[in-house]
Formats: C-alpha cells, sequence, structure tokens
C-alpha cells in the first residue's frame, strides 16, 4: 500500500473512533433515545459519508473495478433505510396535531367553563392517533425493515475477523467501507428503534457483543450496542423520548379532567403539554431535514464517484 494511502486510511479509522467516542459522551449527557442523541446519530452517518467520498478521491482507486459497485450496493441500503424512517417520522405529525389541538381547546376551557368532555374526547383521539402510529411503523420494521439486507451483527467476532483479511484490499478501502457498513448498521439500527418501533428480543435489536470484540472503534460500538440492549429489552413501541413523554403527559391530562369534572386546568400543567408537543414537532422536523440532507447527500456522492470514474480521475 502507498505510504500516502495508508496514512489517509489511518485517518479514516482514527476518524471513526473519535466519533464513536463522541457518541458514548452524548449518550450519556443526554436522555435515552433524545431528539438530541439520535441527531448526532444521523450527524455521525453523515460525516462518515462524506469522509468515506474525500478518502476516495485520495486513494486513486483503479477505474471500473469493484470497489465502485461495493460503495453504490452499501449506499442503496443507507437510501431504503433512511426512507423506511422518514416515513415513520412524518407519520408522527398527526400526533402532534392533535396534541396542539388539544391545548388548544384546554386554552378556551380555561377562558369559559365547559364542555371538558369534549376535551377528554379529544383526548382519546390523540391517544387514539398514537395507538395507529404505533401500529402501522410495527407493520413498516415488520415488512420492509427486516427484509433489508442490513441487521447482521456489527459488532460480533466474525465481522471483525473478515474486516483483518480484507482491510488491504483497493489500497485499504475494503477495509474503510466495512467498518464503515458495520458502524451504520448500528446507528441506523438505533434509528429504528427509536423513530420507527422497538421489538425487545427481535432480531433487529442489538444482542450481547462476542467476547473479545476488539478495542477502539470495534469496542466502542459493543458497549453501545450493549447499552442500547440493555434499555430497550423491557419494552416495545416506539423510543423517542419525547414522543413517550408527550403520550404520558396526554394520559396524566385526561386523568385530571376526569378528576376536576368542571374546574379550571391548571395553566402550568396545559403550558406544560404545550412544551412538550412543541418541542416533539419541532425535533422531529428537525430529523426529518437531516435525513433529507443525506438522502441529498447520497446522491451527490453517488454522482462524484460515477464522474469522478467515468473520467479516469480516480
Amino acid at each position: 500500500m502507498d505510504p500516502s494511502s495508508a496514512n489517509s486510511v489511518n485517518g479514516f479509522y482514527s476518524f471513526l473512533n473519535r466519533s464513536m467516542e463522541d457518541l458514548e459522551r452524548v449518550y450519556h449527557s443526554n436522555n435515552f433515545m433524545s431528539v438530541q442523541f439520535l441527531q448526532r446519530v444521523i450527524c455521525l452517518l453523515r460525516t462518515s459519508h462524506s469522509r468515506l467520498i474525500l478518502l476516495v478521491q485520495k486513494l486513486q482507486l483503479p477505474v471500473g473495478d469493484k470497489w465502485l459497485d461495493e460503495y453504490m450496493d452499501e449506499t442503496s441500503k443507507f437510501w431504503d433505510a433512511c426512507h423506511v424512517i422518514k416515513s415513520a417520522v412524518s407519520a408522527m405529525d398527526n400526533f402532534c396535531s392533535a396534541g396542539i389541538s388539544i391545548v388548544s381547546s384546554l386554552q378556551k376551557l380555561n377562558c369559559s367553563p365547559p364542555p371538558e368532555t369534549q376535551v377528554i374526547r379529544a383526548i382519546s383521539g390523540c391517544r387514539r392517533e398514537a395507538v395507529g402510529l404505533e401500529q402501522e411503523n410495527r407493520a413498516l420494521m415488520e415488512n420492509r425493515v427486516q427484509a433489508l439486507p442490513f441487521w447482521s451483527d456489527p459488532t460480533s467476532s466474525a465481522g471483525v475477523m473478515e474486516s483483518s483479511k480484507v482491510q488491504n484490499g483497493f489500497s485499504g478501502f475494503r477495509g474503510v467501507l466495512n467498518a464503515t457498513r458495520n458502524m451504520s448498521s448500528l446507528l441506523l439500527m438505533i434509528l429504528m428503534q427509536g423513530l420507527v418501533y422497538c421489538f425487545p428480543g427481535d432480531p433487529t435489536t442489538p444482542q450481547q457483543t462476542a467476547a473479545g470484540g476488539g478495542g477502539g472503534f470495534t469496542a466502542a460500538m459493543g458497549r453501545m450496542k450493549q447499552r442500547v440492549a440493555a434499555e430497550v429489552r423491557l419494552r416495545k413501541g416506539i423510543q423517542l423520548y419525547e414522543y413517550r413523554r408527550s403520550k404520558a403527559a396526554m394520559e396524566e391530562l385526561e386523568e385530571e379532567l376526569e378528576r376536576r369534572s368542571g374546574e379550571e386546568m391548571e395553566r402550568e400543567k396545559v403550558e406544560r403539554v404545550k412544551g412538550l408537543i412543541g418541542g416533539l414537532r419541532d425535533g422531529t422536523e428537525s430529523i426529518l431535514f437531516q435525513i433529507d440532507d443525506f438522502l441529498d447527500e447520497i446522491v451527490e456522492g453517488r454522482k462524484k464517484l460515477l464522474d469522478l470514474a467515468s473520467h479516469h480521475n480516480i
């Protein structure tokens, strides 16, 4: 391998190590499956893809060789998985709209006496939206996600052995692509569980990492996998923290209204629900923007590498 190529490849592995360590810190400093954590997960997907494109340009890989097909295959998987996530997140807007409507009704209720029964019915409707959303997302996971060829264990000892055998292929590109594949599989798995649906104990749920799974980057992936598995092992459904918190607040509101029987709701409680629903909507919109940007970057990256290859510049 050319020394300059080795430096570029080693730099990429160092980037992966730093990125996974940073993601661990973000995980510990935020609530489980919070918008902030999932945004950082998407950010890492995007930056690793961008760095991969830059690396290819430095390695001067042979024109028309298998490395391009392998890159295209991997980005096709990214594309399919991101569209599933985008579909699930977009569907969450109906729940947010129902919640905002309830807050508006409660604010009117505090200006003039009941009918609080109308608000209770609206809350029941919001809860039905949540049930429908989770049913649709469960169907997405069962019908589309498990069909993706993406859910092999990214931190298994077999994966590490395979990486060590092939890492020098195409000036080290194949090993880099394998490492990126493993990390991306883990990150997409986390996004699926946070934003689509989680089945504890299911093949798409991270399991215990194989013993002796390597150091650095591989060890960081293994730790992340185990921590996520520990959190989700007893609960199913959409794991997004802001969604679960908003749904619980709706249930508390319904109980509160039934207890009060005509009395005014406390303004602070209404404002709290308003803030939770607003935060959920803002967070999911931000995630959608990030996913759209990532999809655009995949298209641009594929075009760039095809163009470079066709002009014999690689």
